[in-house]
Order: structure tokens, then sequence, then C-alpha cells
């Protein structure tokens, strides 16, 4: 989408007669429209002869509506805009777009072009850094970081979301074929068939054990790809626990893939790994952090590639999750440069930034 039609959708919910609060928008209807999004400035120091960067991190803005509809059900419908500065470019793009209906009995349906997979209800379990981390688990793998494999923001995809009871919830997620994949090095492929399931129990107070698993089938693969075919299956299982009480947030994922994982030279492999995170936020303010990936093979076929790092970070929260500014800093344990046909170890990095949710 253009930037002017963007700009003129958030110019005509920002100017509607509406009643306003809190960013949402209610027609006499009982309709409503939300704005929301964020502001975030990052320097980012990748590391040995690298001078430093400005960019505009993850920032972002949205637009959620929501109506009531007969016997019970709702519809709704979100869209959801990135947009980039500095050493990130210059340009706007789409990161959400579904609409569905809801109902408390019979649950939630969506479709959309991209939208958060059912996988993705366990592995943010472990999402929880701001720069680093969530490289160890698989759910942000190929070259867009789980979008085409339908494991981060799945693309072409209908979700089905209900509960059991309220501790017990469970979700699926189809997906429509996605050509023109970029898996590493250039490389592409078609993915066909997309399928997941994800379920949580609430097993305690704060304490939520999480299962999922999501698979495609590969086509039309491109000459240089190794270690699949076409016709092959590619698959991912993953278990998360959380855990929260007050100001302590804990979160863990293991998983281990089939033809999941591809190192830089589009080699794919088999995987297991692991990703551990945790914060304290204090009544003052403050919040230490720390974040631990780890992702191997289990079948010799990335030739010596592996994630490892440990991501020790502090943040100040002027208000809780609204205003803060934080720091991480990524010790890279592992080996992802490819030299030749080998890989060594990358540069540790730095990053801070201001963040502003609004």
């Amino acid at each position: 989408m253009k930037k002017s039609i963007v700009s003129a959708v958030v110019l005509a919910a920002l100017t509607t007669s509406s009643a306003f609060a809190a960013h949402t928008f209610v027609n006499d209807a009982g309709d409503s429209l939300t704005l929301d999004g964020r502001f975030d400035v990052r320097y980012h120091d990748k590391g040995g002869d690298h001078q430093g960067e400005w960019n505009s991190g993850s920032s972002r803005f949205g637009l959620k509506g929501q109506m009531g509809l007969d016997d019970g059900w709702t519809g709704f419908g979100h869209a959801e805009w990135g947009y980039n500065s500095g050493a990130n470019g210059d340009n706007i793009y789409d990161r959400l777009l579904y609409a569905g209906v809801e109902h408390e009995k019979y649950g939630k349906i969506a479709a959309g072009t991209k939208q958060w997979s059912t996988f993705y209800d366990v592995a943010w379990f472990t999402d929880m850094g701001r720069l680093f981390g969530s490289r160890g688990s698989g759910y942000y793998n190929l070259s867009d970081w789980g979008i085409a494999s339908g494991t981060g923001r799945a693309e072409n995809s209908i979700t089905y979301r209900n509960s059991i009871n309220e501790k017990w919830k469970y979700g699926f997620t189809y997906q429509t074929t996605r050509e023109d994949v970029g898996l590493a090095d250039g490389k592409t492929a078609t993915l066909k068939n997309g399928m997941g399931v994800s379920t949580l129990y609430t097993v305690a107070d704060g304490l939520t054990v999480g299962l999922a698993y999501h698979q495609n089938e590969f086509d039309d693969i491109d000459a240089g790809v190794k270690n699949i075919q076409d016709g092959d299956t590619q698959r991912i299982g993953l278990l998360g626990v959380n855990y929260v009480n007050n100001g302590l947030f804990v979160g863990l994922t293991y998983s281990q893939g089939s033809n999941w994982e591809t190192n830089t030279l589009a080699e794919f492999y088999d995987h297991r790994g692991v990703e551990f995170f945790t914060h304290y936020h204090f009544d003052n303010g403050f919040r230490p952090t720390f974040n631990y990936n780890y992702l191997t093979d289990t079948d010799g076929n990335a030739n010596g590639y592996e994630r490892q790092y440990v991501v020790p970070g502090l943040e100040y929260h002027f208000q809780t999750n609204k205003l803060l500014v934080w720091t991480e800093y990524q010790f890279d344990l592992g080996n992802e440069k490819a030299v030749g046909n080998s890989f060594e170890n990358n540069d540790d990095q730095f990053a801070a930034g201001i963040r502003y949710y609004f």
C-alpha cells in the first residue's frame, strides 16, 4: 500500500467525530476502530569494523476494527504496517492483514495475507528480546523470519482458535501455496500444504505449558539447494513453558525439526534448539533481562553451522511497557559466518534504544 493511502486512512481515524478513549473510536452502533503502534529508535553496533548505525527498529502502526453481529457473533479486522528510517531505509511495508468472526462458544476464525500463526501462540514465550534472540527454536526461519513457513506471521493463512475450558486452549493453521519463498543464498522454492496445530494448558496461576507443530511440502526447488528435493516435507515441533509472577517473567522453549532450518549456503538440516528468556521488573522501573539461544543440527548436514547467543540486557521503564529505554549485548558463541564451505564465529554486538507505545 502506498504511503499516501496509509496516511489517509490514519488521518481519517484521527479526525473522526466518534467518541475517543485510549485511541479507540466508537460509533453510535457500537462498532469500534482502534489505532495502536510504537515508535522505536535504535543504535546498533555489529562489532568488528562496523561503525554503528541508527535505525527505526521495529516501529509500526496498526488499525483494529470490531463490530457486533447477530446471535453472539463478532466481526473483526486488523491491519498493521511497519515503517523504516535511518539505516533501515525509507519505506512502509505491510506486517499484518486479516479479518474474521468470533463467538464465545464456537471460537475464532480468521483469514489473512499475514497473521500470527497458532504455532506462535507457544513460540512467543521467548520472543521477548528488543533486538537480539529468537533464533534458537526455529519459528523465525528462512529468509523472511517465519512468514512463508507459517510459524511467525503466517502468510496466506486461515486460523481457528477455541478453548475446551478456562484452562485449555487449542488452535489450527492452514496455509495455501506460497511461491518464490526465499531460502538462503538467493535460492527459492515453493511451499505447499502448510498445516499447524497448537495447544496450551494453564497448570496453575501464572504457569502455562504449550505444544505446537507445523509442516510444509517443498516444490519447485532451485538448483543448488542441498539436502531436500521436490515432494519432501519440512516439520517442526515446539514445547514451551511460561511462568509469570508479579514482576518475574520466565519463558522456555525447546524445538526439534526435520528439513526446517538452512544455513547461509542453502544447506537444509534437521535441528534441535532451545531458548530461555527471563526478566524481573522492579518497582523503581528497572528491568534486567537475560536471553539464551542455542540451535544445532542433528544430522551433520549443517557442516558446522551453529547458533549460540548469551544476551544480557537492562531496561528502564518510565511507565511500564509504555515508554522505556533499553540496552542489550549479544555474546556470539556460535558459528554462523560462512568462510568458504565452513563456518566461523561472528563478532559480538551491542544495541540500545528508546521505545514508545501508543
